[in-house]
């Protein structure tokens, strides 16, 4: 009798804290009404069901909860469904998802254990912590069986392992000692670190017990009652020492606080000792903030004390601690980061990872190789990756060509990318297979890694792509079609630039202007399209290399005056008349009978206002020419005109009294009558201003007062 009364007292007393437990430490609401009904008929059961599974979506999270945790008390099939039905559906809102894991947890239901499990791996962090908690306070006999099966398979991920290790340890249920002990065998630091700590939680064992002891340990400990691992003490006791555990974090959290302000008003930002020695602080928050302002610093001398913080005990600590180290770039550092990438803390893994690939230290690179093959976590695998990419130890090429047929688009991508900072060409072949992937940013990482690599095998492969739904893919392509460059990829460039996309169109012209080592030939066609284009800029900069690379070269000295004939024409096209009429200088005396030349330097001195000069050679040219006198005098009209428009009239009428002396016909009737019509004019305003200024003068004479 004593015994049984015994247990029932061990039973309500484990109850009770659970229930505190999970009241004041998960997300259910501080008031959870469980309904209790008995329905008296089946329709009264079924209405009290509807009911219930509509509130599971009510905006109000108390009365999810309530629902929830009224639906399990049923213990019926019926009512379990919508639950069940809510945690598998992948539209379902994650907020709903979130309050039925919870109530499983509440209820201590262990019917969505196996639902639970799954979640685990969902790329949801709210959904995968929630079913980790659940699943760590169901404490059933059949949760803890179907927990250590999955955490002993060895297909599962480890990411799932670690979970589930973790949650075992929080059922402080002793049937989760032995699958525990097993996983301290396992080849995962990380994974045995997690299982170790759960034993410890369970058995209030001390730490520091290698897997020996514990085996050994279960051996002498495994054929105890339950009743004895229920003491009624050992459960007073931890309830005790989380109270003061409560109070002494609490306390521990304001020492800190003001440590860490006295540390932002310390008076010289620049040195580096005060952080130092706030890095070995007891306080996890101090040593959090010292490891972020020492970045700031990157002084050389804080490695050695930041690789010591690297193995902290908080994995916060640990975290900020390796990007410092990943910031400073000290290669000290090596060693260190690679012993963090076997972290129990998957976050700390894949920090260590982006770390060792900003120090880019090739003896890292047989390390995160090995990583390479030992972890499964997307992201971890996806830092590993692009770090390897960093490095640029060609060791990694035959490794990453594998990951190019991952069945997860995102780790294609980065392998993609990585090959490409490789620039091996061992993965040619691979990054052409990769150009036909379903996924567009696995197909335009592999164009953009192609281009990088340079190997004109490609080519073929690269201009299919062209054709492309994507419009990013193709201008990927055309990148990659520029950095080879050979004859056969020029001319898909030219072609690229009809391309629809405004983007492709631009890249494809980006990339023609930056081939290096092009023909004459090709620089021609190249600069005649643009010039055709109305792309003048980007004519301008192929004609001016063209005559850069060649001029040099007798034999094509015929060629390169006509360059710079399409050169003045282009700087003219931009309105860029200065540099234009240096080149038409320079052609006119080349070309003496090229009457184009000949207009278009003169139209650059009108266009520069140099109206002397331009006069000067319409007089030169009519001499030269003169069956080109029409064409001059029309020119000397457009000339007096400009300068009418700038009231320089004095100037023009002195030029037509010159060019009347020259010729009394000015031109011919056509525009004798023009030159007479700008003549009048400008006597008119000469007289007019000549008027206006004798009225002033004569004003002033009369009103002698007024002036002075």
């Amino acid at each position: 009798m004593q015994k049984s009364i015994k247990l029932t007292f061990y039973k309500i007393l484990i109850v009770s804290v659970s229930l505190t437990s999970m009241l004041g430490c998960t997300a259910l609401p501080g008031k959870v009404v469980i309904e209790k009904v008995e329905p008296k008929t089946e329709t009264e059961l079924r209405r009290k069901l509807d009911e219930w599974t509509e509130q599971l979506h009510s905006d109000d999270p108390t009365i999810r909860s309530s629902a929830a945790v009224s639906l399990l008390g049923l213990n019926l099939l019926d009512a379990q469904e919508p639950l069940i039905k809510i945690l598998k559906d992948l539209k379902e809102n994650e907020t709903v998802q979130v309050t039925v894991i919870k109530a499983f947890g509440f209820t201590r239901d262990d019917r969505a254990t196996d639902i639970l499990i799954d979640l685990l791996d969902s790329e949801s962090i709210p959904l995968e912590t929630a079913a980790a908690e659940t699943l760590g306070m169901l404490k059933t006999r059949a949760s803890i069986r179907k927990m250590s099966e999955t955490m002993l398979d060895p297909q599962r991920p480890l990411n799932i392992k670690m979970l589930l290790a973790k949650a075992l340890g929080n059922t402080n249920n002793r049937d989760a000692v032995e699958p525990l002990i097993k996983m301290l065998a396992t080849n995962d630091r990380g994974l045995r670190e997690v299982a170790k700590k759960s034993l410890e939680k369970i058995t209030k064992q001390a730490d520091g017990n290698d897997p020996a002891w514990w085996k050994e340990w279960w051996v002498r400990n495994k054929s105890k009652s339950r009743e004895q691992w229920l003491e009624d003490i050992v459960l007073k006791q931890e309830e005790n020492t989380k109270q003061l555990d409560s109070k002494f974090e609490q306390l521990k959290l304001e020492i800190a606080q003001k440590s860490i302000k006295l540390l932002e008003l310390r008076p010289d930002k620049s040195d580096p000792k005060p952080l130092i020695e706030a890095i070995k602080s007891d306080y996890p928050e101090i040593r959090i903030f010292a490891a972020k302002e020492l970045v700031k610093i990157k002084d050389p001398s804080v490695i050695d004390v930041l690789i010591d913080a690297a193995s902290d005990k908080q994995e916060e600590v640990r975290i900020e601690v390796i990007q410092t180290l990943g910031e400073i770039g000290d290669e000290r550092a090596v060693n260190s980061l690679v012993y963090t990438l076997g972290d129990e803390s998957l976050v700390v893994r894949e920090k260590s990872a982006v770390a060792l690939g900003k120090l880019g230290r090739p003896e890292a690179g047989e390390s995160l190789i090995s990583a390479l093959n030992s972890n499964t976590n997307l992201t971890i695998v996806c830092a590993i990756i692009e770090a390897l990419g960093q490095i640029g130890d060609t060791m990694a090429v035959e490794p990453l060509i594998a990951f190019l047929n991952h069945k997860e688009s995102i780790i294609r991508e980065c392998t993609a990318a990585s090959l490409g900072k490789l620039r091996d060409t061992r993965a040619v072949d691979s990054l052409i297979a990769a150009l036909n992937d379903e996924q567009e940013r696995v197909r335009w990482y592999a164009a953009d890694s192609l281009g990088k690599i340079g190997d004109p095998i490609c080519v073929d492969s690269l201009i299919k792509l062209l054709s492309d739904t994507s419009a990013r893919v193709r201008e990927s392509a055309v990148t990659a079609l520029g950095q080879i460059g050979n004859q056969q990829a020029i001319e898909s460039l030219i072609k690229a630039l009809q391309d629809v996309d405004k983007r492709v169109a631009e890249q494809a012209a980006d990339s023609l202007v930056n081939i290096k080592n092009m023909n004459f030939e090709v620089m021609d066609t190249v600069a005649n399209t643009f010039y055709t284009n109305k792309d003048y800029k980007r004519a301008e900069a192929v004609l001016e290399k063209q005559i850069t690379e060649y001029s040099k070269q007798p034999e094509r000295q015929e060629k390169i005056l006509q360059t710079k004939i399409k050169l003045a024409k282009t700087l003219f096209a931009l309105k860029d008349y200065q540099k234009s009429l240096a080149l038409y200088e320079e052609l006119v005396k080349r070309f003496l009978n090229d009457n184009s030349i000949k207009i278009e330097l003169i139209q650059c001195l009108k266009e520069t206002k140099q109206h002397d000069r331009a006069l000067e050679w319409y007089v030169t040219w009519i001499k030269e020419s003169p069956q080109n006198n029409q064409l001059c005098w029309q020119g000397r009209l457009e000339i007096a005109n400009d300068m009418v428009e700038q009231g320089k009239y004095d100037t023009v009428k002195s030029l037509i009294d010159n060019l009347i002396a020259e010729d009394t016909n000015l031109g011919g009737n056509e525009l004798k009558p023009q030159f007479q019509k700008l003549r009048e004019l400008c006597a008119s305003e000469l007289s007019a201003t000549k008027t206006a200024s004798q009225n002033e003068e004569s004003e002033h004479l009369s009103h002698p007062k007024d002036k002075k």
